[in-house]
């Protein structure tokens, strides 16, 4: 089979239970889409982004973002409802199109803090609330795996040690091997929640340019902005994220929508670790756009610093001199939420199970 698997940081590391997977099933095609410090809204970008590059669907899905929801979800840049409409939307994805899909729910190191087992709790109903509503396979979850939550499984507040991310890939490999993993069932209430623009979707205006560029992570076109260069951008709904290329040039940019305007940076100090940094960043205020979104890099630094900020997950101050700063984006995601839709679908489903 083909096999794609769509996960977090646990499934980028070398010990990590993405590779122990492959080197217990040499016998499949695996793929490994994995991309830390983001959540299920990436996994479904993922999946849309391949289809409008007309590749091939896979033959099962393996979904681990659970724990990046409860990470985002604790920090402010996940919603309830985000986490499932996104879910949701995957799981309508996988069925119309006859994949099987199974959620990998990973959490992180147990601590004891009220907030943060409340985000845990929360994200784990609504992956096991999607599932049955689907009519997927149960969620494998820590206690699955283990049979209870243990620190010492665990080598920091995110990530499994080896021998329990080989026990995760074990488990994993099993469902798989006695094919008890379905293909969703498609529910007929859904309609297309979110939609992915990709950057060769925008109108460019000023000084902009389109890049190739290949990564491990993610590949694509991406516009790259410089002052004083803009975007518009095609689509309606909330703005819900970004996918951003952060450099060493990356700066402070401009969203506007709906009669508003927001400032927002692309550096990220989590260039530390990777320098050329690839990244779904999620939108806090998530203005609503009328097919009037603008993405820009304004060349008025007192006009732009007096805008109301959009906070990023884990920013750093701008490396570059403010006229020289650049952007680098591959696509935005807008969410119509519709939460009296959602919830009449999670009743009747439930009612009919």
């Amino acid at each position: 089979m083909r096999v794609l698997l769509l996960g977090g940081s646990n499934a980028g590391v070398y010990f990590g239970w993405a590779s122990q997977l492959q080197a217990l099933m040499p016998e499949h095609e695996i793929a490994n889409r994995f991309l830390g410090a983001v959540g299920s809204l990436y996994g479904l970008v993922r999946l849309q982004e391949a289809e409008q590059r007309e590749q091939a669907p896979p033959d099962l899905v393996v979904f681990e973002y659970a724990l990046n929801d409860i990470i985002l979800l604790d920090a402010g840049f996940a919603t309830t409802a985000l986490v499932h409409d996104a879910l949701a939307s995957v799981a309508q994805h996988c069925a119309e199109r006859g994949v099987p899909l199974l959620f990998l729910c990973l959490r992180p190191r147990p601590t004891g803090r009220a907030r943060i087992y409340s985000c845990v709790r929360r994200v784990e109903r609504v992956y096991d609330g999607v599932a049955k509503a689907h009519g997927m396979a149960r969620c494998v979850t820590l206690d699955t795996i283990f049979g209870r939550e243990r620190f010492e499984d665990f080598v920091d507040a995110h990530h499994l040690t080896a021998e329990a991310s080989r026990r995760c890939a074990e488990v994993v490999a099993e469902i798989i091997s006695r094919g008890e993993i379905p293909v969703p069932r498609a529910s007929r209430l859904h309609t297309p929640i979110f939609d992915y623009v990709p950057a060769t979707a925008a109108a460019p205006q000023g000084r902009c340019r389109s890049l190739d560029i290949e990564a491990t992570v993610f590949s694509g076109t991406f516009l790259e902005i410089a002052r004083p260069g803009s975007s518009r951008w095609p689509g309606r709904g909330r703005l819900a994220g970004l996918m951003l290329r952060s450099t060493e040039a990356s700066g402070l940019f401009r969203i506007a929508a709906g009669g508003r305007a927001y400032v927002r940076t692309a550096q990220s100090s989590m260039r530390e670790i990777v320098p050329n940094l690839i990244l779904l960043h999620y939108v806090r205020r998530r203005p609503w756009a009328e097919f009037d979104l603008e993405i820009a890099m304004p060349d008025d630094e007192s006009a732009l610093a007096g805008l109301p900020e959009d906070k990023a997950l884990l920013p750093a101050q701008p490396q570059t001199p403010f006229a020289e700063q650049t952007l680098q984006i591959a696509g935005v995601m807008f969410w119509r939420p519709s939460f009296w839709r959602r919830w009449l679908g999670f009743f009747l489903l439930r009612f009919r199970r």
